[in-house]
């Protein structure tokens, strides 16, 4: 097969290029002034190219750009720029509802805050310690009365102050009643014994005698007995004294105890009242505590409203046909070496049909 090409022939095929003679092989390489070198590469095949774009529709646009610019504002700080468009300089801070931690809690209310007080100032009713002394008083007093009763008993000046300063009064007058009564006694005797002639002799002495001695045991007996009486009586009272006391400190336990009940009493309502001031003040906190949430809660409503707007109107777009899309191919022409190439054969082919 032939391989090298003369310069007329290549100037038939047209593919002369300059005074270099190009001979083409047959392989489709190319031997640059008679051989030698890198033949350059085939020439390249036509290519076809597609383009596609997509927009957003005239009648939309309007509506996504102010979309992206609210958002825009939103987000970040910023500032016209010299020429003419938006330039942003940071994004926006978090602006919290406010620093102060106060703001967030509700303090104690004034009934809360009272009833503080009152349990700060609690304190033990006072009726518990005069309880306590009267039980403590009555519990000695109960314990010493069996031996305040033994020293009286056997003291003659605690006896002689218990018995009736009267009481000697009584037996005199007993005892000259009884007196009287011997005298006459006697008198009676005397005469008798004079009427029988036998006044001043033994007899009538002896009998005489005995009446007086009768007289003397009469007047003892009548001291003592009123002396015994008086004794009975003031151990009586001694008794009495004991055993009312007695009485006494019993019912000084009973008030003792009656007064640990009201004190006790006392307390409770206290401390009801307190409680009831508490529940009460914690109502009036609650109630506080409701508000400022509230508060906070529409503030957190303010700052989310425009991105809640946004996110709507950006729902309502995406529900939209809002891309446009154009297809457009392009067919690359062939290039110079190839259309040259094409003639070249084609006039290399008449040559040799032709001669």
């Amino acid at each position: 097969m032939k391989t090298t090409y003369s310069r007329r022939e290549l100037y038939a095929a047209g593919e002369f290029l300059g005074d270099s003679a190009t001979r083409r092989k047959a392989n489709g390489g190319y031997i640059l002034g008679g051989g030698g070198g890198s033949p350059p590469p085939p020439p390249a095949a036509p290519t076809q190219t597609t383009v596609q774009n997509t927009s957003i529709p005239e009648y939309a646009r309007p509506y996504v750009e102010t979309m992206l610019g609210a958002t825009q504002q939103q987000l970040f700080n910023t500032t016209p720029g010299p020429d003419g468009t938006t330039q942003i300089t940071g994004v926006k801070p978090f602006v919290p509802y406010s620093t102060k931690p106060e703001d967030y809690i509700a303090s104690f209310s004034p009934m809360q805050q009272q009833s503080f007080t009152g349990a700060e100032n609690l304190q033990v009713p006072g009726q518990y310690g005069q309880a306590t002394g009267l039980a403590g008083a009555a519990g000695l007093g109960s314990i010493g009365a069996g031996a305040d009763y033994r020293a009286m008993a056997t003291n003659p000046a605690a006896t002689q102050a218990y018995m009736s300063p009267y009481v000697q009064n009584v037996v005199d007058v007993q005892k000259t009643e009884a007196l009287r009564d011997a005298q006459m006694r006697n008198v009676g005797a005397n005469l008798g014994a004079a009427r029988q002639g036998t006044y001043g002799g033994a007899r009538q002495v002896l009998a005489e005698q005995e009446r007086n001695r009768n007289l003397q045991a009469q007047l003892a007996n009548i001291q003592a007995t009123g002396t015994q009486n008086a004794f009975q009586a003031a151990q009586q009272a001694q008794q009495f004294g004991t055993t009312a006391g007695l009485q006494g400190y019993g019912q000084a336990v009973q008030a003792a105890g009656q007064l640990g009940q009201l004190g006790g009493q006392q307390l409770g309502a206290q401390q009801g009242i307190i409680g009831l001031q508490n529940q009460l003040g914690t109502q009036q906190q609650q109630q506080q505590q409701n508000i400022m949430n509230q508060a906070i809660q529409n503030y957190a409503v303010a700052q989310q409203y425009p991105q809640q707007q946004l996110a709507f109107m950006n729902a309502q777009l995406r529900g939209l046909p809002l891309q446009q899309t154009s297809v457009q191919q392009y067919q690359a022409p062939p290039s110079s070496l190839s259309q040259v190439t094409g003639l070249g054969l084609a006039g290399l082919g008449a040559y040799k049909a032709f001669g």
